[in-house]
């Protein structure tokens, strides 16, 4: 699918709040974001109002639009529903998984390799997102994986700042190897087990960017 100049301009605005280059409470200026990237407002504000949905930016009245503002707690609240979401999916996917389903997500986890080696935090975010979305697809329940993905709009800027800290990415890795392993072996309970380690891992790294 081809995306949409405010889709483009909405993805990179995240980005930068997952790389830091943008802060919280920082404005967001229409007609600067429009000059950057050669557009009109239309698609600027279009951009703004994702990113209101996926709750990454607040409206503020006279003041415009700013980067939230995240504490401990509202990550921690986000990141429950996320991976209990994922141990539903897991459940689910265990039930119906193929082994061309596996073959599949064997070559997303080489890719993920490769991009450890390279430490490419942007390369590997992105092959998460697939390697997740693929089990949900696998799990086969529409209203799920729009659920997911609607929260994991709003997750991408912490799992980026969570992916660059220590040896996180090798880690997750590690954790996903034993999610394909359980989705073989059609082992439920060590599936959402490896689900688990990644929540508490991700957290623990989160927790010292957020300490309040």
């Amino acid at each position: 699918m081809k995306k949409t100049i405010a889709l483009k301009i909405a993805e990179e605005i995240t980005a930068r709040i997952g790389k830091r280059i943008l802060h919280p409470g920082e404005h967001l200026i229409e007609t600067a974001i429009a000059d950057e990237f050669q557009t009109s407002r239309a698609p600027v504000r279009e951009a703004l109002l994702m990113l209101e949905r996926d709750r990454l930016v607040q409206r503020i009245p006279h003041h415009g639009v700013v980067v939230r503002r995240f504490t401990r707690n509202d990550i921690h609240e986000l990141y429950d529903v996320i991976y209990r979401l994922e141990e539903i999916s897991m459940e689910k996917a265990i039930a119906r998984v193929s082994q061309e389903d596996i073959k599949k997500l064997d070559e997303v986890v080489d890719k993920q390799i490769q991009a450890v080696k390279d430490h490419n935090i942007e390369e590997y975010y992105d092959l998460n997102e697939q390697f997740h979305n693929f089990i949900f697809t696998i799990a086969g329940n529409t209203v799920l994986s729009e659920t997911y993905s609607s929260l994991r709009r709003s997750a991408k800027p912490f799992r980026m700042l969570s992916m660059a800290q220590g040896s996180n990415l090798r880690s997750s890795l590690d954790e996903h190897k034993k999610q394909v392993k359980a989705l073989a072996g059609k082992d439920v309970s060590e599936g959402k087990l490896a689900i688990r380690e990644q929540e508490i891992r991700s957290l623990r790294s989160l927790d010292i960017l957020f300490p309040e």
